[in-house]
């Protein structure tokens, strides 16, 4: 599998993405000592002992004082946990201190450079196997316990971690775990438009905003049979169906609350609402006044008078 192959594994060969997995999912420490700036994507291109190929894995290298640090991320796409998986991370583990020391990046006289592996698994049922190939081995002799190897690595079950305080602090990591964890399609559709709204306000990360759309449509939406709305990761091409839909909703609710308003008022009720419930920051809806404004919905005078209503 290559990185066109599962668009999921797309989001992983972005820098931003791993920099915010570091902060949001590895130990605080971590992320304090790594200079994230140095993210670099390294090719594996070893091959398993049954000649598999594992150029599919994403490997990122991390500088921290003079050192480096490898993040080897493996992706479970598998719908049950993988008992083999202990015994897979020392193999792969291996093989990449092998393939490094071939290729000459490191020397094999010199120190090892350090490996974290992480496992992100997706899949319905709790993963229940062991997180280290330690805890796996049968009993030994009292005096050879110390010859059992341990390799651990770190479980991300993306199911069942609370990512709710690091989507708040807009994490693009947990925002994606977020996004699996949807349970109506309502949900999924509403944080896809609050991700896909401050996203789009990074240049930086126009092709990671690509990349979610690929993943919302394929890997997630069919998870939703019921959905029924627009992707939202769709861009500018999208916004005249968005503006259209939102209209029809705040004349409704405008209407149900106070007809005498009329449309311009029943906006400003709805998006106080926003505000309020906290579906959207005071950026977010100031740009999406703006929006209906350039799109034709409300005259320059109704977008002052907006804006100064809802005090952003």
């Amino acid at each position: 599998m290559t990185d066109h192959d599962h668009p999921y594994k797309r989001l992983f060969s972005h820098p931003e993405m791993i920099a915010d997995l570091i902060r949001g999912f590895l130990h605080q420490e971590l992320a304090e000592v790594c200079d994230l700036s140095t993210l670099k994507r390294c090719n594996g291109s070893y091959v398993t002992d049954d000649l598999r190929d594992r150029e599919d894995d994403i490997i990122w290298q991390v500088k921290w004082g003079n050192k480096s640090l490898i993040l080897y991320l493996l992706i479970e796409f598998q719908s049950q946990p993988d008992p083999l998986m202990p015994i897979r991370v020392m193999s792969y583990s291996s093989l990449l201190w092998q393939d490094l020391i071939r290729t000459k990046h490191i020397s094999p006289t010199k120190p090892l450079p350090a490996i974290i592996p992480l496992v992100l698994y997706n899949g319905e049922t709790p993963w229940g196997v062991p997180a280290n190939i330690r805890d796996a081995i049968g009993e030994m002799p009292g005096g050879l316990t110390h010859m059992r190897p341990s390799v651990p690595y770190i479980l991300l079950d993306e199911h069942r971690i609370d990512v709710d305080r690091q989507v708040e602090e807009r994490n693009l990591a947990a925002s994606l775990f977020k996004l699996e964890q949807s349970s109506t399609s309502h949900e999924l559709y509403e944080l896809g438009e609050r991700l896909n709204a401050w996203m789009a306000k990074r240049e930086d990360l126009e092709e990671l905003r690509k990349d979610f759309s690929l993943v919302f449509e394929y890997s997630i939406v069919p998870g939703h049979t019921e959905i029924k709305n627009p992707n939202p990761f769709r861009g500018e091409a999208m916004i005249s169906e968005k503006i259209n839909r939102w209209i029809a909703e705040y004349k409704a609710e405008g209407e149900a609350k106070g007809k005498a308003e009329g449309r311009i008022e029943g906006i400003i009720i709805s998006f106080k609402e926003y505000l309020q419930n906290k579906r959207f920051t005071k950026e977010e809806v100031r740009a999406d006044i703006e929006r209906l404004h350039k799109n034709g919905v409300i005259s320059q005078d109704d977008l002052q008078y907006v804006i100064r209503e809802l005090g952003i």
